[in-house]
């Protein structure tokens, strides 16, 4: 068989490929790749979590596992340490191959780790299945705030007395933290303090803001802003008493404010009195017309923030004296001595100083007489002036002219008046007139005996001054520059109160103008209808004046109320019964007579009165009035039994007219044991000898029941002998009625 080259030639080619075909399927055996575990790289890295969103979903998490089977449970682990996964914080489990919190899940799960609310910071996380860990990935989470401030300092120990002495200085220094916070925080946190009343859980809250600096974890408050803060949270001024407090924190964002509180804390707080006393009282031996006795104490009435009245002083005796707020309680009373204004920072006139006594109390070191004493308790200044004219205004009255006030109108034959009432403040009831355009016009005038001479008072007077003017009025602009009324014509009650600076009408609102007095109890008016008393309507219902009521000692002391005095007998009357059936609080100086009229019976003391009746309060009130209606402004003692005077006219012993015929005074008594203890009374100094005197029985003869320290010395010229234990006497000669009493 032959064989060509050809042949061998394509056999060895055959041969070849097939070899290296079989070569070449070895060298491309394709392999599967090694399973994984993989966390897939979240979209989104920055997570910013909305507290007004706590149900959404904050994050999702994915991953791949080729490694366990089905139902695997995964475990999603968080750590601020991209390495150090040593202990992980873990977020939760899955039994599929993904993973989500919502934002209030996962905030709580970052607070919990840690991270600072408020401030961008990375966190990391991971899934592990028992010995597989997946990689990493990062956020950026910016959480919220979800612990309470907590109170440091102080602790529930804490007491305090708060002092007016030095409102401004600290009372209570408050501290706090506020954990969840770092130092790069992205917003801004307020703090205040809220009071509440102890154990009420915050029902109602008094709130202290810092002036500034509010996002301070510390807050002092002085003795003035803890005062305030407690009493409005139900504390008792000079009363120890818990109060509860706490610490409010605030974060302002886009959905609205963010609040959280701290725990309350209870401390024990004894707060000061700020409410002024309506009247101040005035005792001692510096103030004559009161003496050291509860018989006559001297008032300072309070109008707005000032005390002011005339008061008698005197430097004898020691010149001495203080204040008391509440004379029910005579010596009980809360009183005010030189301390208490001085350290206070009171500027306090010359003539008065620290008496250094046992009470530091006031003493007058200046010359003896009737001043006008004011204490305005705002601008902390004490002084004394001139006295003032009627009850302590400027002038007794004020007359208005002009046609606004048709009444008066341009001429000077009917001006119309508002007395003085007190305190700087003039009042009454005034018809105003308004003519749509014509002349409303008017002004206030002084002396209505000078007529047009008269200083007067126009609008720019008052508004210069700074007085707030009922808008009823405006400045007219003629050539006076008169008060125009704009206002609907009819009655009005006008005030002008110079201590506030206020000029204000009210409508007048009783069912009558005035009542009318009538009856032997208020001897101006007696049984007739020619001087009846009248207390003319003041507004809101309110009946007010001062009336002379007296008391018989059993006799007739009765009287009743007239609506129509044009009337007279066949006027509407108001007895006893009347105000008491329609449930009346009625003064106890009032009963019922009893009479065939029950009229009203004055039981008390006789003496000038306000009295008020207000219709609305349904109270009938009594206040004694002062009114220097004696025949003498003073008494003088001279004699042995007055050793501070003696038979001479260097030094008579003054005793003063304290109102309502009443001569009191501070005596020192001598009884010289049977020898001289004689005196007697004079009424004009300047005559010595010569004046008018008074001896035993010219006051036993006109009936006076007299003291039992005195008898008749049965001399020449039957003088008063003091027969009593030498001292120091408040000595009274009521010429009413017919008493000389020792105190």
């Amino acid at each position: 068989m032959k064989i060509s080259i050809k042949q061998i030639s394509r056999f060895l080619l055959g041969f070849t490929l097939f070899f290296l075909a079989c070569e070449t399927e070895e060298t491309l055996n394709i392999t599967s790749p090694d399973p994984v575990f993989e966390l897939k790289e979240p979209s989104i890295s920055n997570i910013n979590l909305n507290p007004d969103l706590p149900d959404n979903p904050a994050f999702t998490i994915v991953w791949t596992d080729q490694i366990s089977g089905e139902g695997t449970t995964y475990t999603v682990e968080l750590s601020k340490d991209p390495i150090a996964f040593e202990n992980p914080m873990t977020l939760g489990t899955s039994n599929s191959g993904k993973f989500s919190m919502s934002v209030a899940e996962f905030n709580d799960a970052v607070i919990g780790a840690g991270v600072p609310a408020f401030e961008p910071f990375p966190i990391f996380i991971r899934v592990s299945s028992g010995s597989m860990i997946s990689n990493v990935v990062s956020f950026s989470v910016s959480s919220y705030a979800e612990t309470s401030p907590i109170i440091t300092s102080p602790d529930n120990t804490f007491e305090v007395v708060l002092s007016d002495v030095a409102p401004s200085d600290d009372a209570l220094t408050v501290e706090w933290n506020d954990p969840d916070f770092g130092e790069n925080a992205t917003v801004d946190v307020s703090y205040a303090l809220e009071f509440s009343e102890a154990g009420s859980d915050f029902a109602t809250v008094f709130l202290i803001e810092p002036d500034e600096n509010v996002g301070e974890t510390t807050m002092t408050l002085s003795h003035e802003q803890l005062n305030e803060a407690v009493l409005n949270s139900g504390l008792t001024a000079e009363v120890a008493g818990p109060v509860e407090f706490r610490v409010k924190a605030s974060i302002a964002l886009p959905g609205g404010d963010m609040v959280r509180y701290s725990d309350g804390l209870t401390i024990t707080v004894t707060p000061y009195d700020v409410v002024l006393p309506p009247v101040l009282y005035m005792v001692g031996a510096g103030v004559p017309d009161a003496g050291w006795s509860w018989d006559s104490p001297v008032e300072l009435t309070l109008t707005g923030t000032k005390y002011g009245g005339n008061v008698n002083f005197s430097p004898d005796n020691g010149g001495n004296f203080r204040f008391f707020t509440d004379a029910t309680l005579e010596w009980a009373s809360p009183s005010q001595n030189f301390p208490y204004y001085s350290d206070r920072g009171y500027t306090i006139d010359s003539n008065f100083q620290n008496a250094n006594d046992g009470d530091l109390n006031f003493q007058f070191v200046g010359t003896e007489g009737l001043y006008y004493l004011e204490i305005d308790t705002e601008n902390r200044t004490i002084t004394l002036g001139d006295a003032r004219t009627g009850p302590n205004c400027d002038f007794d009255q004020l007359s208005l002219v002009g046609a606004g006030v048709p009444d008066a109108g341009w001429a000077w034959d009917t001006p119309v008046t508002i007395d003085c009432s007190g305190n700087g403040v003039y009042t009454g009831v005034v018809t105003f007139q308004n003519n749509n355009g014509g002349d409303n016009n008017f002004r206030f005038f002084t002396d209505r005996s000078l007529e047009w001479g008269s200083p007067s008072f126009n609008y720019p007077h008052y508004e210069n001054a700074g007085y707030a003017i009922d808008s009823n009025f405006i400045n007219a602009n003629d050539g006076d520059s008169n008060f125009a009324f704009v206002g609907t014509s009819g009655d009005y009650l006008l005030t002008i109160n110079d201590a506030l600076k206020t000029i204000t009408l009210e409508p007048i609102s009783c069912e009558f103008d005035e009542l009318s007095l009538v009856g032997a109890g208020v001897p101006d008016a007696g049984w007739a209808w020619d001087t009846p008393v009248v207390i003319p309507c003041y507004g809101d219902g309110v009946y007010s004046g001062d009336v002379y009521f007296q008391n018989n000692g059993g006799a007739d002391n009765n009287f009743r109320f007239f609506s129509d005095r044009s009337l007279e007998w066949a006027s509407p009357s108001f007895n006893y019964p009347y105000y008491e059936n329609e449930g009346y609080t009625i003064d106890s100086n009032f009963i019922n007579a009893g009479d065939g009229d029950s009229n009203f019976a004055f039981v008390g003391t006789t003496g000038t009165y306000r009295l008020t009746i207000d219709t609305m309060a349904k109270t009938i009130s009594l206040i004694a009035v002062a009114v220097p209606n004696c025949e003498f402004d003073q008494l003088w003692l001279v004699g042995a039994g007055v050793p501070d005077a003696g038979w001479a006219w260097t030094t008579p012993v003054e005793l003063p007219c304290t109102g309502n015929g009443v001569y009191s005074g501070n005596v020192n008594l001598q009884n010289n044991g049977g020898a001289d203890n004689n005196f007697r009374f004079f009424t004009d100094r300047a005559l010595e000898w010569g004046s008018p005197s008074y001896n035993f029985p010219y006051f036993a003869n006109d009936g006076y029941t007299i003291d039992s320290d005195f008898a008749d010395a049965g001399d020449g010229d039957n003088n008063f002998a003091f027969t009593g234990t030498t001292g120091t006497y408040l000595l009274t000669i009521d010429t009413v009625n017919k008493t000389i009493t020792l105190d």
